[in-house]
C-alpha cells in the first residue's frame, strides 16, 4: 500500500513551521518552570510560524480554582511569584511565546509501575493533558511531545521524510507514518517482551493520524495500575518482566486501543502477552519510524546520558529503524531471520546480567581479585 503526501507541507515545516502545531504537555512545576520556558521559547525560535499549544497536566503552585475555563489567565499564574522575579520572567516567557495554554482535567497519578521505582505513575495526567492539548491542533501536521524534552535541531523533519515513501502493508493504518523515539521503543523478540511498548515521549506525523491514535486512550484504573500485587504472573515470565506491578505498561496502555479497534482479533491481556508479537512488529514496520535519538539531537535533561550514549542493555532492549527496515523489505525476515538474531543478543544479555550462576562467578571471582590485592600489598 502506497500513501502520497505533499513534501512541500514538509519543506515548509522545516523552513518556518506554518504547518505545524507543537502540542508540549507535561507539569508546570517551580522546580522545573525555567527549563519549560526555556524549552518553550526555543520551539518558537526554531518555527516561528508554527502553532504552540502547552496542555499543563498539573501544577504545584497555581490555584487553578480562581481560573474561568480551560484557558489559563496569565494573571492567575503570575499571582504564584510575587516577589519570585526569576519564576515570574520563565512564566511571561511561556504565555508571550505560547499561541495557547490551557489546564488540561484533573487526574491522580498512581502507584509505582514497577517494584525497583519509588516514582509515581503519572499516565492519566499524561493522557488528560495529551487529549486536551491535540483538541486544540488546527495545523496539517502536529508534534505532540513532552515538556522535558526538545529537539534541537529540525533533524526529524528528514528523518521522516526519508522513511516517507517505504512499502506500507495490510497492517498500515495511519494515513501517513508516524515518527517516534527508538528509546523506550521495545523489542518484544528480547529482554522485556512486551508487545506494542511504542515510546510515547513524542509523535510527529500527520494531526488527525496522531489525534486519532489518542482518541481511545482510557484512564487506567487503580486495579490495573497494581495488577500483580494479586495477579500471578504468566508461567514463562522473566526476572525483568516481574518487576511490573502494573498489568500493561504505560507505553501499551496508549497504543494498544487504537489498533485493537482496527484488528480486533489482537490480543494484549498482560504487559507480556505474545500471542500478536508478530503482529506488533509488522504493524510498527507499517505505522511508525523510529529516530534515533542522537541523530535527531534531542534533549532531555532526565536521560540525556543514555541519548549521547546507548547502553549495550538498552541497545538490545530498543528496537531500531535497521531492523524495522529489515521487515519492511521482506516480511518474511521476521520469522527466517530476525527471531533469531534477536533471541541470541537477548540471551547473551540475560545471561551476563542477569543469571544467577553468573552473579555467582563474578562474587567468586571479585573474592579472589580481593585476596590476591591483600597478598600482594601485604
Amino acid at each position: 500500500m502506497v500513501y502520497h503526501f505533499d513534501v512541500n507541507d514538509l519543506n515548509n515545516i522545516h523552513q518556518n513551521g506554518e504547518p505545524l502545531s507543537i502540542v508540549i504537555q507535561g507539569p508546570w512545576l517551580q522546580k522545573n518552570i525555567q527549563e519549560s520556558a526555556l524549552i518553550c521559547r526555543h520551539w518558537r525560535q526554531m518555527f516561528p510560524e508554527a502553532e504552540i499549544i502547552v496542555s499543563i497536566s498539573s501544577s504545584d503552585f497555581i490555584d487553578f480554582s480562581i481560573n474561568t475555563g480551560e484557558n489559563v489567565l496569565p494573571e492567575v499564574a503570575y499571582a504564584a511569584f510575587k516577589i519570585d522575579t526569576i519564576r515570574k520572567e520563565a512564566l511571561k516567557v511561556l504565555f508571550d511565546t505560547a499561541d495557547i495554554v490551557i489546564k488540561a482535567p484533573d487526574a491522580l497519578p498512581l502507584p509505582p509501575i514497577k517494584n525497583d521505582t519509588q516514582s509515581l505513575n503519572n499516565i492519566n495526567l499524561q493522557i488528560q493533558s495529551a487529549k486536551a492539548g491535540l483538541k486544540y491542533a488546527s495545523r496539517k501536521y502536529a508534534l505532540r511531545i513532552r515538556n522535558d524534552l526538545c529537539l534541537m535541531s529540525k533533524k526529524f523533519i528528514d528523518v521522516y521524510k526519508r522513511h516517507a515513501h517505504d512499502v506500507r502493508r495490510h497492517y498500515a493504518s495511519f494515513t501517513q507514518r508516524i515518527l517516534i523515539p527508538e528509546i523506550f521503543t521495545i523489542n518484544p523478540l528480547t529482554l522485556y517482551r512486551m508487545p506494542f511498548h511504542y515510546s510515547d515521549w513524542f509523535h510527529f506525523g500527520l494531526t488527525e493520524d496522531i489525534r486519532n491514535l489518542w482518541e481511545d486512550v482510557e484512564d487506567v484504573s487503580f486495579c490495573d495500575a497494581i495488577y500483580y500485587e494479586n495477579h500471578p504472573f504468566l508461567k514463562d515470565t522473566n526476572v525483568l518482566e516481574k518487576r511490573f506491578l502494573i498489568r500493561l505498561a504505560v507505553e501499551q496502555f496508549i497504543h494498544f486501543p487504537y489498533f485493537k479497534k482496527k484488528f480486533p482479533f489482537l490480543k494484549l491481556d498482560r504487559h507480556n502477552d505474545t500471542r500478536s508479537v508478530n503482529e506488533s512488529l509488522y504493524m510498527m514496520a507499517d505505522n511508525f519510524t523510529v529516530a534515533n535519538l542522537t541523530e535527531i539531537q534531542a534533549y532531555i535533561n532526565k536521560y540525556q546520558h543514555v541519548v549521547k550514549k546507548i547502553s549495550k542493555h538498552t541497545r538490545v532492549e530498543c528496537i531500531s529503524q535497521n531492523i524495522l527496515d529489515s521487515i519492511i523489505k521482506s516480511p518474511e525476515s521476521l520469522i527466517d531471520t530476525i527471531y533469531t538474531q534477536q533471541k541470541k543478543r537477548s540471551d547473551h544479555r540475560m545471561f551476563w546480567g542477569y543469571d544467577r550462576r553468573t552473579a555467582l562467578f563474578r562474587r567468586g571471582r571479585n573474592t579472589f581479585n580481593s585476596f590476591l590485592r591483600w597478598y600482594r600489598d601485604s
